[in-house]
């Protein structure tokens, strides 16, 4: 379990990695002030370079927090990279409460669209879930899923935020 855990961090770090560094002289605030405007159009793009940015701390406060909240902005607009990286944080507990079926949940949703490793990441931690978190996580991609049959994207889209 604890290798498994290594290589998570691992594939983490080159997902913030891959995302590019910072260029010139340009702050990391200079530069999620200016993601920030079109992540609240709906842009799942900019949400996620905001995200990436935190959890790299590139140029900016590394703050797994605030990762964790772009991601799961991100993610609940339908980023399958966001969903993969929302599970990994979910199930190490970085910037939020370590949670089985979340991650599960978030990988799961992320596999659905084919992104990479995520089936792998999924079904390497159903091993360690119990049944009633199997149970339970199921009801919330089944649950995600239906709500958004409509559009055939595999997210729940949170009321809260104003949608483009």
């Amino acid at each position: 379990m604890f290798f498994s855990k290594i290589r998570l961090l691992f594939v983490l770090f080159v997902a913030v990695a891959a995302a590019g560094s910072l260029t010139g002289c340009e702050t990391g605030e200079s530069i999620v002030s200016k993601l920030v405007h079109k992540a609240e159009t709906g842009d799942a793009a900019a949400m996620l370079q905001i995200a990436e940015i935190y959890c790299g701390g590139m140029n900016i406060e590394q703050d797994d927090q605030v990762c964790s909240i772009w991601l799961k902005r991100a993610s609940e607009f339908g980023s399958k990279r966001a969903q993969f990286m929302l599970g990994g944080m979910y199930e190490l507990g970085l910037g939020v409460r370590p949670d089985y079926v979340q991650a599960y949940r978030w990988y799961m949703l992320s596999a659905l669209q084919e992104y990479g490793m995520a089936g792998a990441e999924a079904r390497r931690l159903r091993e360690s879930m119990s049944q009633s978190q199997l149970n339970e996580a199921q009801k919330q991609i089944d649950d995600s899923i239906a709500s958004n049959a409509v559009t055939g994207r595999y997210f729940v889209i949170d009321p809260r935020i104003e949608q483009p």
